[in-house]
């Protein structure tokens, strides 16, 4: 006698058997038909394909990769940040060294010190006074 679950079995079956099988707290949840109701379905082997793993640690493979390759490059960009930072703030501070030595040369006591020391330049003792010429006496020193 055939298996009463094979896919192939439509013939009916002794009522013993079907009631055996549906049974389920002492009840028979359907009404009984004269043919069998069908079998579950063998359900096939989960079988994984080779070429689905290989694709999946490639894959997976390929995100690690990359996120390692980000990691670095982020910690290039940092180093070099850093390194433009120090450079920015060693040419601030010889800035501010020079604008300093400007302030100190420009004063006007060391200026002054120095034309009367070295140049041997003096203060006139009177004002300058300001006057006038006319027209025609320029017109005659420029011929």
């Amino acid at each position: 006698m055939a298996r009463p679950n094979s896919l192939t079995d439509d013939q009916p079956v002794a009522p013993e058997l079907r009631e055996k099988r549906y049974i389920y707290g002492g009840e028979n949840p359907q009404p009984a038909t004269e043919f069998a109701p069908r079998g579950n379905r063998r359900v096939p082997a989960n079988r994984r394909s080779p070429l689905r793993l290989i694709t999946l640690l490639f894959g997976v493979s390929l995100l690690i990769v990359v996120y390692v390759w980000n990691k670095i490059s982020i910690d290039r960009l940092v180093v070099e940040v850093n390194d433009l930072q120090l450079q920015y703030a060693k040419l601030a501070d010889a800035n501010e060294v020079l604008r300093a030595d400007i302030n100190k040369k420009s004063g006007l006591e060391r200026i002054g010190k120095r034309a009367t020391e070295e140049l041997h330049l003096i203060s006139p003792p009177q004002q300058p006074v300001w006057f006038s010429i006319d027209a025609d006496r320029l017109k005659d020193f420029q011929h």
